[in-house]
């Protein structure tokens, strides 16, 4: 029976793959279909290019050089302090209470998460203006994101770590992902 119900849960989350892939809204998202939304395509929304949209020479966009985007520095972004961010204390931000934030949701609407390969990584779901709940591309929850700035959004685990990691808005149609030390990771939102 359990080898059964393992079988049943591959089936579902190949073909929720799959159906993505083929729903209208990721063909909208997709980089390999359209370049101007490829960041590495179009140099006006890759950070090794334009060097106004990487955090390591635009210290506004890096929470390590500005104390108003770093949630050890500023408790009114940490979720950890402020429970209203955090998914685990607010259930409006919690995707196993609120199923319609599960990229599996018939109700689901959000962005998809590209590696650096542009092949589907993820989902984000947009919970509130402050907060994005992140998935891998199973669909399994994985952290979320906090808004930090104008254009920054903080990644968190989903207990409420701050990875270090953070999302800069790329000035065009989505977000790029760094790492703890401000260099891009290839990932980006779409």
């Amino acid at each position: 029976m359990r080898g059964f119900m393992l079988f049943m849960a591959f089936l579902f989350i190949h073909f929720a793959a799959i159906q993505a892939q083929g729903d209208p809204l990721f063909r909208r998202h997709d980089p390999k279909e359209d370049p101007n939304i490829n960041p590495f395509r179009n140099y006006q929304i890759n950070p090794d290019s334009n060097l106004s949209i990487n955090p390591s020479t635009n210290w506004n966009l890096n929470p390590l050089k500005e104390n108003q985007a770093n949630p050890t520095r500023n408790s009114a972004i940490n979720p950890m302090i402020n429970l209203q961010l955090n998914p685990q204390s607010n259930e409006l931000l919690n995707p196993v209470f609120m199923k319609s934030l599960q990229p599996s949701s018939q109700a689901w609407n959000g962005l998809f998460i590209f590696n650096d390969s542009n092949n589907l990584f993820g989902y984000i779901s947009i919970a509130t203006q402050n907060v994005m709940i992140s998935f891998d591309n199973k669909g399994t929850w994985n952290g979320y994101f906090v808004k930090a700035g104008r254009q920054t959004y903080n990644y968190f685990t989903v207990p409420g770590i701050w990875t270090g990691m953070y999302l800069c808005y790329d000035n065009s149609s989505g977000y790029n992902l760094f790492d703890k030390t401000g260099k891009w990771t290839g990932i980006h939102v779409k």
